[in-house]
């Protein structure tokens, strides 16, 4: 089943992240193979004139090389630099990370946090602001996606509009 595309907000900030409806079923997806392990990929897409709208146009499926039990989720990058490549070419770059939290709450964790964190600092990135999308509950039935944005080493929650 197709969804629709889904547009979070911080009022406080101004920022927003909007993800396409196949960004969505990537997750979801993904997330639903994953059955009870954790799992994630990367976000791609591009930022509006004025650096306040992101929007998210494709999310990976778990590249390969990538480790995962019950309770974490280790993303490996075999694939992407070429694929980011690809993507560059065509005006998109690579926003943030996504994963999932099998059954459970989709609000970061403090490892999530700090992921994010290491992620905007380092250079190979080229991200300094990179969005966190977080899936939680049953793909397949009852699910909750969050979406924060590490904005000068704080994440910012936005919220579904």
């Amino acid at each position: 089943m197709q969804r629709k595309s889904m547009e979070f907000r911080n009022t406080a900030t101004g920022l927003g992240v909007w993800l396409s409806a196949a960004a969505i079923d990537m997750i979801l997806n993904t997330a639903a193979h994953a059955g009870r392990r954790e799992t994630g990929g990367i976000l791609i897409g591009r930022y509006d004139a004025e650096g306040w709208m992101a929007e998210i146009v494709e999310a990976t499926s778990k590249p390969r090389g990538s480790r995962s039990g019950w309770w974490w989720f280790k993303r490996g990058t075999t694939g992407l630099r070429e694929l980011l490549a690809a993507r560059w070419a065509e005006g998109y770059h690579y926003l943030g990370e996504w994963h999932y939290h099998p059954g459970g709450s989709p609000a970061p964790s403090g490892t999530d946090i700090a992921s994010m964190r290491e992620i905007s600092a380092d250079p190979v990135y080229q991200c300094s602001e990179p969005i966190l999308a977080i899936i939680g509950g049953r793909p397949n039935g009852q699910w909750g996606l969050s979406v924060s944005v590490v904005r000068r080493d704080t994440l910012v929650s936005l919220s579904h509009t």
